[in-house]
């Protein structure tokens, strides 16, 4: 046999003898290895968060997600009635926006920490409490097979008598012909409500109502009754349309030209999680380039700066963005919820 030969299985045998000791390490130490559960309370799709949680669990196979969706504000009263009784069971939040964690930070209920490429995060707490996971934009959507030309542009058509006239009858002339979320479920309803009624003051909730648009719970809640034409016109979330749309529905949106609402969804850690180390590489998971890019990919506005948007999302900065201040927002959220469900829901 050439020197050649002798060589080649040689490295052969090297290679089979590294195979095994990795083989070996990795045994030892799945019997070594203590399996640990955190608990996850988060207003993401139920779908989008089981997805999540399995990919997840794929990688770490040594912590277990145990998950609790609800919209924001159920999700919020779940958490601070666990917080009240002494035993709480939460160890990783993810809402819709971030007033509430706000709340939870200024009480001192959360983890301080700095996940792995935090200057790529584009919304964050300056004291590094909470990071944005994705970001989501309420818009105004309509059944294009109803409103074939003439939709909205603007929250100050939802207001306008003028624009209603324009609808197609029944629409121009029925009782309701829009809808938008609750604000005590929805977190992006309460700040749709706190950034309209600071631009145009509560009386544009009176004008709306009695223009004719109504309250049903949810965002999901809007798009279906747009889609299946109960009413032609709503107020949802900006992922929830593209991915119908994407499924052949017949519904298009547009970001209102008098205020684009950006919402930072927040991830945050509490304090009190005995997993502190499996709690932290959820949230890195989550913030990763490759998460952030699969949740693009699902119809999500990522909250990396180095991930591109879905496709048909212009650049954030060519928006009229409206600058929101949260931690007033934070100060007054039972004030807000109030008094739309004064003008709103009565």
């Amino acid at each position: 046999m050439n020197k050649l030969g002798v060589v080649a299985i040689i490295v052969v045998i090297a290679i089979i003898i590294a195979a095994a000791a990795y083989y070996y390490y990795s045994t030892q130490q799945s019997k070594t290895q203590k399996t640990v559960t955190i608990h996850l309370y988060t207003s993401m799709p139920t779908n989008i968060a089981t997805q999540l949680i399995q990919m997840f669990e794929k990688k770490y196979p040594y912590i277990h997600v145990e998950l609790y969706r609800s919209g924001t504000s159920k999700v919020l009263a779940k958490l601070q009635a666990e917080i009240e009784s002494g035993h709480v069971v939460c160890d990783v939040i993810w809402v819709a926006d971030p007033s509430g964690i706000i709340q939870l930070k200024d009480k001192g209920y959360l983890l301080k920490f700095t996940p792995n490429d935090a200057d790529k995060i584009l919304y964050k707490d300056p004291d590094g409490y909470w990071y944005a996971g994705r970001i989501i934009v309420p818009v105004i959507a309509w059944n294009t097979q109803i409103l074939k030309s003439n939709h909205p542009t603007s929250w100050l058509d939802l207001a306008s008598p003028q624009y209603k006239a324009t609808l197609p009858s029944p629409w121009n002339k029925a009782s309701t012909w829009a809808a938008m979320p609750n604000p005590l479920y929805s977190g992006a309803a309460t700040v749709v409500a706190y950034v309209l009624s600071e631009k145009y003051g509560w009386k544009y909730f009176e004008e709306i109502k009695n223009n004719g648009v109504t309250v049903v719970k949810s965002n999901s809640a809007v798009l279906n009754g747009i889609i299946n034409k109960e009413y032609p016109v709503g107020v949802t979330l900006d992922y929830m349309v593209r991915q119908h749309k994407a499924n052949g529905d017949p519904v298009d949106y547009v970001f209102p030209k008098d205020a684009v609402i950006l919402i930072p969804s927040p991830i945050a850690i509490l304090k009190t999680t005995p997993h502190p180390d499996a709690a932290k590489t959820f949230v890195n998971f989550i913030l990763s380039k490759d998460v952030q890019q699969w949740l693009s990919e699902q119809g999500f506005i990522p909250a990396r700066s180095d991930v591109k948007p879905p496709a048909g999302v212009p650049a954030l900065n060519t928006l009229n963005v409206v600058q929101i201040n949260w931690d007033q927002l934070a100060k007054n959220l039972e004030n807000i919820r109030t008094q739309f469900q004064n003008i709103m829901m009565k």
